[in-house]
């Protein structure tokens, strides 16, 4: 099958740092690749990939450019346009990119599929009922029922390269938060989850210019103490694979309807069990009392925290094996496609 990748612009595929949604491009294309598949890789020029890479820009733009206040989405139109002016090349298009990769979708030869890696388009607004036509790919079943009315050919679950992160039945003493500092990811009621149980928490993560910094400031960095509580910001990529196999447990109390979350599954692949709130996908990805605990309030919070210990790691790793590796979402993407071009035929 001939297949175009589209990828967003802001960060290189694979990410350097932090870009879920640019790992998963990266492992599906190298995947699809390996199985005799000609693909092309959409993406920034800094990108490395086995596939074809055909870049319009010869650098990723970075994310800080949707904190500066002056978002100029003409070079995401660009590159979105600058894929697809190739469509007569591909059997399909699978579009990374959102919503200005949707806009040439109706206007090209093959079928376009569309994952939602966010919630690029909600319910009552114009841009919803314009392409809720196309066809989309949910990454869990609770996005999918939050945005009823898309017509979604299937549910695919991320995954993560499982053999990269090194498993651990030992385990230290210290909870963990790592992922983006902000209100919604609910690292303030982390922190005061360790603080009430008197656990040490260590917290990493990316603190984004403007409302996020006010976060930290106001809510975060006033529960930092630097023993209790410590706080490393973003850390490397071994520093988080040694922070996620050495946690007791990984606390992940978010405040909204995330629709995947890589985190999870990176942290049970290691062999730590997560203790979250039933926001989103969290009941999804979360194995209640076999991989962690999904819970509802604060307080079930501190309960579930103390019986972290009744988790097998080895348990939380089978989970991600069976149902978030690489192979199985590359097939389950497969069907996907070949669904829309049976559909297409029609």
């Amino acid at each position: 099958m001939r297949i175009a990748q589209i990828a967003p612009l802001s960060v290189s595929v694979p990410p350097k740092k932090y870009g879920g949604t640019e790992l998963v491009v990266s492992l599906l294309t190298e995947e699809l690749v390996n199985r005799g598949h000609e693909v092309t890789l959409f993406a920034s020029g800094d990108s490395v990939t086995k596939a074809e890479l055909d870049s319009l820009f010869p650098r990723a733009l970075g994310v800080g450019r949707f904190f500066s206040g002056k978002m100029d989405f003409s070079f995401d139109l660009a590159h979105a346009h600058h894929a697809y002016f190739r469509h007569r090349e591909f059997d399909l298009i699978h579009n990374h990119a959102g919503v200005l990769g949707l806009s040439f979708a109706d206007f090209v030869e093959p079928p376009v599929v569309t994952t939602l890696h966010n919630d690029y388009l909600l319910p009552g607004t114009p841009q919803f009922e314009e392409f809720k036509h196309c066809n989309f790919v949910a990454i869990s079943e609770k996005q999918r029922s939050n945005l009823s009315g898309l017509n979604f050919l299937g549910v695919v679950y991320n995954a993560i390269q499982l053999e990269k992160f090194p498993f651990s039945e030992k385990k230290d003493d210290y909870l963990l938060y790592l992922g983006n500092i902000t209100h919604q990811k609910g690292v303030d009621i982390a922190v005061r989850a360790a603080k009430a149980l008197g656990e040490k928490m260590i917290v990493a993560g990316k603190i984004d210019p403007g409302i996020n910094q006010e976060y930290y400031e106001n809510e975060v960095k006033p529960l930092i103490d630097g023993k209790q509580i410590v706080f490393e910001g973003e850390v490397t990529p071994e520093r988080k694979l040694e922070l996620y196999s050495r946690a007791k447990a990984f606390v992940f109390p978010i405040r909204w309807e995330e629709p995947f979350g890589l985190v999870m599954i990176e942290s049970m692949a290691c062999g730590t069990p997560v203790v979250a709130f039933a926001h989103g996908s969290v009941p999804e990805v979360v194995k209640d009392g076999e991989t962690g605990f999904v819970v509802n309030d604060f307080d079930s919070l501190l309960d579930r925290i103390k019986r972290v210990d009744e988790i097998s790691p080895s348990r939380c790793r089978k989970w991600v094996e069976e149902k978030f590796s690489v192979t199985r979402m590359t097939e389950d993407y497969l069907r996907v496609y070949q669904k829309a071009i049976e559909l297409k035929v029609r």
